[in-house]
């Protein structure tokens, strides 16, 4: 695909903004004959709510596992903070400040929320509590905190997801479907949430089939289709870029 773009496109898409706390460069990956991310770059300014979306298929969920590190890339390298993490686990990645959520649920359905929260925790386990409720709080799952994870709603679930990513404090949280299957009001209350977050200064990429939900919520939407980066811009750019349009919107 890349070789129809015009050079200009080209030298617009998946450029690495200067500060960009997030850096992928050059991230390929194959499965078989079959390039699921290829020669994928950008930058993620801190403080910033980037979109990642594209038709099914498109790599999307490929490249959340590249950039996490739960995947090894073939080629390119994933930066945080100016630090290469490709060739490190997932578990130091989530260490050195990148959290994320998973579209099928990790929660440990027999275990309260509190108990889900604390089991994820790192550092002191005298703190593991305070932090754990902590997060609750700031989720507004306190009253089910002694709940457990199996009884609640599918959106507290979904919330409390999102607070199990929050109790370690990343400074890059990636989210994957976060309004999957999720209500009106759940998805408000996400919504406020992920900007208060930024207003704290997290940085955050999302990738999640609710287009209306994204386009208000994003800065930035980052668009793949087979692989490539399609196109990357302000919200208004990209709906209105005539190949997104025919790749991923259809009208």
């Amino acid at each position: 695909m890349s070789g129809d773009r015009p050079a200009t496109a080209r030298a617009a898409i998946g450029s690495t903004p200067a500060g960009a706390i997030l850096e992928v460069a050059g991230l390929t990956r194959r499965f078989g004959g079959v390039i699921a991310v290829n020669d994928v770059s950008f930058g993620i300014v801190a403080g910033t709510v980037t979109g990642l979306i594209g038709p099914n298929g498109s790599g999307k969920s490929t490249l959340f596992r590249l950039i996490s590190a739960e995947m090894p890339a073939h080629s390119g390298e994933v930066r945080l903070r100016g630090q290469p993490i490709t060739r490190r686990s997932a578990s130091e990645v989530n260490r050195l400040g990148l959290g994320r959520t998973f579209q099928l649920s990790r929660l440990y359905p027999a275990m309260t929320a509190t108990e889900n929260l604390v089991a994820v925790t790192r550092g002191e386990a005298k703190h593991a509590l305070e932090r754990a409720a902590a997060s609750l709080d700031f989720v507004g799952l306190t009253a089910v905190a002694d709940e457990f994870a199996a009884n609640l709603s599918y959106g507290q679930q979904k919330l409390l997801e999102f607070a199990r990513v929050l109790v370690n404090d990343p400074d890059v949280i990636l989210l994957d479907e976060p309004f999957a299957g999720v209500n009106p009001v759940m998805e408000e209350r996400m919504v406020a949430h992920i900007h208060a977050l930024r207003d704290r200064g997290k940085t955050f990429l999302i990738t999640d089939h609710e287009i209306r939900l994204i386009m208000a919520l994003c800065s930035r939407l980052i668009v793949l289709d087979h692989g490539e980066l399609l196109a990357d811009g302000d919200p208004a750019t990209v709906r209105a870029d005539a190949r997104v349009i025919d790749a991923y919107f259809g009208t």
